[in-house]
């Protein structure tokens, strides 16, 4: 199968075009680009840690967490997916990695537990409250007697708002240092998902008439002032609710950029106490709860409060050398305000009103610009999206042409006579149109030792292919055309000499074919074999020989898998040899058949196929004598078409295959100079051709 360049080019321009926002945030390059920033951000501060994507669409599912070596980031969520372009996406994603990242950075597990666990047996964490408002001292009184009569429904009350609470100035603190720390598109992102947050929250107004439980609708200003700095009271509410909230914004300001956690637990501490008066219904609803086995308080927890995220487990202090906090939220004011207006510019839309008539005016036509540059607003993100939207479209691209090398593999596969002996027998091509990364990981595992003895290999005979592809003068020949007169004076006869003309290419084409057997598992057989098909493939590349790999097994059909093929053009090949197993019997014949036509559609004159085998044929009703007489006949048969058969015998049966292949027998007694010794007999058959 061959194809373009131009054809391929287009095929992944059409990829691309058709790639979703799920196919690009959710794939496995995205998940690799998020963890090399998380890496990046968290190496710093000599943590460690991974990214792992999902994508969940729901209203209700979360956004991220992280247990502090692993953060798990929903690319579905409906904060990411309310940006209006894929480059705003692409920068709310780095924010929430950067969120992430602070957590891991900045937070202090411990400590958090700590406060978290004190709460839930009713006990004020890391002290009880002081210096109190009346309000407050009233309400401290009141709760310590619910603590002390062990009551269940505002225990659980007041520890879920209390985690509410931290978890506010928890998250603005590890942003404030996360975005003095990196200024670039981690800021950014958090910036725009704070102005993104606060603009989706209900107005107050609206939270009242769904009947939203009191505190819930404090909570929910409390948010928006901490993301943002300020109140978006579109419906201009005028009550209660504020007045709690202007008594609250002081600790949410003293605590939230302290660089000491207990500050920010005390100051939750005391905004609880002002809360308490608030929370009646919700203590109703949570008593209610427990009393009937069911859970609607909470439900109405997670549904009512913007962002009632999941808050970060595990375990361990803030990073070493973290330092202190530079924060000053004054000075993200002029970048806030560029990306509101940013917002405002993508998110636009006209109020729609009643029109009578459409005028019509100008002079009509049509006019096209190639200097358009958007709407202003590139971020490094976007770009880097880019850059995998075009490895994604390349990915599926190869697939598809892989897909379709495969199907022309089997159409030839099947138009091919195997003759009687295999009369009645399917043969099925395996190719892997898609490479896992894990497949990619063990070769580079591998491959370092094996890729030097190709080298080795390729030194050796690189001058002889040099002078055929660029020409030269052979000298000092026993015989020939044209006698050379400064050798006149030799006694051995040695006086000719011929010229060899420029070549574009060697001329010869080589397939390796692997006995994919069960036997092949013992004493490391299948091993060697991988490495000298690893070897050979990489020693063909580079002295660019066609090549191609094949390996074979009998289940219930003949199974042959096509690992490197003459017209791939994934650059793939050499992992998907990593594939090459032991598995079930060995149907030799139809294999070697099959193979052999691979090598005849060929135009190259040399054509050399190499046979890696353990034994002799062990298929269902093929084996014994007659099963050697066919792989006797089709070795004549190919021979005689030009094609050169070796077998190389790995193990104990090497008189078995030297009775079969003859003189195309290879004696491989050291299993480890396999690779070596067939690397010798293709540079044997090369000089053999552009030496002589």
């Amino acid at each position: 199968m061959r194809t373009s360049h131009l054809a391929i080019r287009r095929m992944i321009a059409e990829e691309k075009s058709k790639l979703t926002n799920e196919q690009i945030f959710a794939s496995p390059a995205y998940a690799s680009y998020l963890t090399d920033i998380a890496e990046g951000v968290t190496k710093r501060y000599n943590r460690t840690c991974k990214v792992r994507t999902y994508w969940d669409e729901r209203q209700e599912a979360g956004i991220a967490c992280t247990d502090n070596r692993i953060i798990r980031v929903n690319t579905g969520n409906c904060l990411t997916q309310s940006f209006p372009t894929r480059a705003l996406m692409a920068d709310s994603l780095l924010g929430i990695i950067g969120h992430e990242c602070g957590h891991i950075i900045h937070t202090n597990f411990v400590m958090l537990e700590n406060y978290i666990q004190a709460l839930q047996v009713g006990r004020f964490y890391p002290k009880e409250p002081e210096e109190l408002s009346t309000v407050q001292e009233k309400s401290l009184k009141e709760i310590l007697e619910h603590f002390e009569d062990k009551d269940e429904a505002v225990i659980t009350a007041v520890s879920q708002i209390a985690h509410n609470l931290v978890n506010i100035m928890e998250d603005v603190y590890i942003e404030g240092r996360m975005c003095d720390s990196f200024p670039g598109g981690i800021r950014s992102g958090i910036l725009l998902n704070n102005l993104r947050f606060a603009e989706d929250m209900e107005p107050v107004q609206e939270q009242v008439d769904k009947g939203h439980h009191d505190v819930f609708i404090i909570v929910n200003l409390l948010i928006q002032y901490a993301k943002t700095g300020d109140l978006n009271n579109l419906g201009g509410y005028r009550g209660r609710y504020l007045d709690a909230v202007y008594d609250c914004m002081p600790y949410i300001d003293d605590g939230a950029y302290d660089d000491d956690t207990r500050v920010r637990y005390d100051a939750a501490n005391h905004i609880l106490l002002l809360l308490w008066p608030f929370m009646e219904s919700f203590v109703e609803k949570t008593r209610e709860d427990i009393k009937n086995g069911t859970n609607k308080a909470e439900a109405d927890l997670a549904e009512q409060v913007a962002g009632s995220s999941q808050m970060p487990s595990g375990k361990g202090k803030p990073a070493p050398g973290a330092g202190k906090s530079k924060f000053d939220p004054s000075a993200m004011k002029e970048e806030q305000d560029y990306l509101q207006e940013v917002l405002d510019y993508e998110t636009g839309r006209i109020a729609l009103e009643k029109t009578e008539e459409i005028n019509e005016d100008g002079d009509g036509g049509i006019s096209r610009s190639n200097d358009y540059a958007g709407a202003g607003y590139v971020s490094k993100a976007a770009e880097d999206m880019e850059r995998i939207m075009n490895q994604l479209a390349e990915e599926a691209a190869y697939e598809t042409y892989e897909e379709e090398l495969t199907e022309e593999l089997q159409e030839e596969a099947d138009k091919i006579r195997y003759g009687n002996a295999h009369k009645g027998m399917h043969v099925h091509v395996n190719r892997m149109s898609y490479v896992d990364n894990s497949y990619m990981e063990e070769y580079r595992k591998v491959a370092p030792p094996l890729l030097l003895v190709s080298k080795r290999l390729q030194k050796q005979i690189s001058q002889i292919l040099k002078d055929f592809k660029e020409g030269a003068k052979l000298d000092n020949l026993p015989m020939g055309k044209r006698i050379n007169a400064r050798t006149l004076f030799r006694n051995d006869g040695k006086i000719f000499y011929k010229l060899r003309l420029p070549n574009d290419h060697p001329d010869i084409a080589i397939v390796v074919l692997n006995d994919e057997s069960g036997s092949m598992s013992s004493s490391n057989r299948i091993t060697y074999a991988r490495a000298a098909s690893i070897i050979l493939y990489d020693f063909c590349r580079g002295l660019d020989i066609p090549v191609a790999v094949y390996g074979h097994t009998e289940e219930r059909d003949v199974e042959l898998y096509a690992y490197a093929e003459f017209d791939s053009i994934d650059n793939k090949d050499m992992y998907r040899m990593m594939d090459m197993s032991a598995r079930g019997g060995n149907r030799d014949g139809a294999a070697l058949r099959y193979a052999a036509e691979r090598l005849m559609a060929r135009p190259e004159e040399i054509k050399l196929l190499i046979i890696i085998s353990d034994g002799q044929p062990a298929g269902t009703g093929y084996y014994g004598t007659e099963a050697e007489a066919d792989l006797r006949g089709i070795k004549k048969e190919y021979s005689a078409k030009g094609i050169q058969i070796f077998a190389a015998a790995i193990g104990s049966d090497k008189q078995n295959i030297q009775r079969i292949y003859g003189d195309g027998f290879l004696d491989i007694t050291n299993l480890e100079k396999l690779p070596l010794n067939l690397g010798k007999l293709i540079i044997t058959q090369i000089k053999n051709k552009y030496a002589a």
